[in-house]
Formats: C-alpha cells, sequence, structure tokens
C-alpha cells in the first residue's frame, strides 16, 4: 500500500521534452489570439480594457504552463491546489460576459496543457463562430447617457455640441440652479469615434463636468 502511494505521489510517468513544451504553448497561443480578437470584435461598452484582453492572451499561456509542469504527478497538482486556496481573488467583475472569456482562456490552457489538440481547435473556432454571429444578429442600438454640468451661459454651445456629434439626443433631465445647470441627454453613436468625441463638450467654457454612462452602467469622464 504504502509503496502504491510512493508512486502515485512521487513518481511522474511524463517525460517533458522542450519540443513538447513549445508545441503546446504555440497552440495555447494561436488560440488565445483567437479569443483575444473575438472579445475585442464584439466588445460594445463604454471603455475597452486593452490590459484586460492582454490578460486574456496570457492567462491561456500560464494555464498551459502550469498544467505541462503538473502533468501526471499527483503531489504536484496537491501542491498546485495548496498554493491556489491561499490566493484571494477579489477583483470586480463589470460585464459577465468577460467571467465567460476567462474560463474561455482557461479551458484553452487546460486543453492544450494535456495535449488535447482537436477539442480545443474546433471548440474555440466554434464558439467564436457563434459568438460573432450572436452579436451580429441581437446586437442592440448602443444608447448613451451624457451628463454635463456647467454654467447657464454655456448650455446652448453645450446642446448644439451635443447633437453635432451624436443622433438621436433626447433630453431625459434638466436642472437649473442659481449656481450651476445640468442636463442630461439620451443619444445613441454616429460611429465608434463618437465615444471619445465627448472630449470636445469638456473644452467648451463654462463646462465644469462632463459623463458619459452606457446602458451596463459603465461610465467614461
Amino acid at each position: 500500500m504504502k509503496e502504491v502511494l510512493y508512486n502515485l505521489l512521487y513518481e511522474n510517468s511524463t517525460t517533458i521534452s522542450p519540443l513538447f513544451v513549445i508545441q503546446n504553448m504555440g497552440v495555447a497561443l494561436v488560440l488565445g489570439l483567437v479569443v483575444s480578437g473575438t472579445y475585442k470584435l464584439t466588445y460594445s461598452g463604454v471603455s475597452y480594457s486593452k490590459k484586460f484582453n492582454t490578460s486574456l492572451l496570457m492567462m491561456s499561456l500560464i494555464t498551459t504552463m502550469v498544467m505541462s509542469i503538473l502533468g501526471s504527478s499527483l503531489a504536484l497538482s496537491l501542491g498546485m491546489v495548496g498554493a491556489l486556496s491561499i490566493v484571494r481573488f477579489r477583483t470586480a467583475v463589470k460585464d459577465p460576459r468577460d467571467t465567460t472569456y476567462i474560463f474561455w482562456a482557461i479551458s484553452i490552457g487546460l486543453g492544450a496543457g494535456s495535449s488535447n489538440y482537436y477539442i480545443i481547435i474546433i471548440g474555440t473556432l466554434f464558439v467564436a463562430i457563434v459568438t460573432v454571429i450572436g452579436d451580429l444578429t441581437f446586437k442592440g442600438k448602443e444608447v448613451y447617457l451624457v451628463i454635463v454640468r456647467g454654467d447657464l451661459t454655456s448650455l446652448e454651445e453645450v446642446r448644439s455640441a451635443l447633437f453635432n456629434t451624436y443622433k438621436a439626443g433626447k433630453l431625459r433631465a434638466e436642472t437649473i440652479t442659481d449656481d450651476y445647470a445640468e442636463i442630461v441627454y439620451q443619444v445613441m453613436l454616429k460611429n465608434n469615434k463618437s465615444i471619445a468625441e465627448y472630449e470636445k463638450i469638456k473644452q467648451i467654457e463654462g463646462v465644469r463636468f462632463v459623463n458619459m454612462v452606457s446602458k451596463d452602467g459603465e461610465t467614461l469622464g
């Protein structure tokens, strides 16, 4: 019995060669780029995070490396479980879809590290195609709220800038006091560059605050 336990814990039947590692990492890199490209192509929020997208690619590669290290060694597997159990992940995920991409990247790493190439290649291509088709099919109008606060004298210029930059502007709220005026407009983008153009409104004399909120609650400003 002791001998059986010893063999399970300390003997590793898998011989890892440099070519094996390069092959696994290469597959993970290519498929990780597919995940990264799909995320960028289908992202519809206000503030696209290049760092998060890069981390998806890194996650695939790191998971592949971990799986290659573990191999069939039970001792290393238990050690990895113990190491991960002391790590606390407290980063808030704003978009539930981001969690799906994280799981997708980890799945690629698990498959590449265990050399299940057919599963992850076919699975990744299938998920990517379904994601892109779904985004094109069910993509609705990108509606945002633009909140502007400033002096009373700047209101008309702000309204003019809003209608020139965005389309289908609709007044949602207007607050006027002795000290300032605040207006909230519901707008739709004319093109992808319209998000960045809200900076022009900030440059209007008398404007103190500009914020842009997407339908998902993301803010830019």
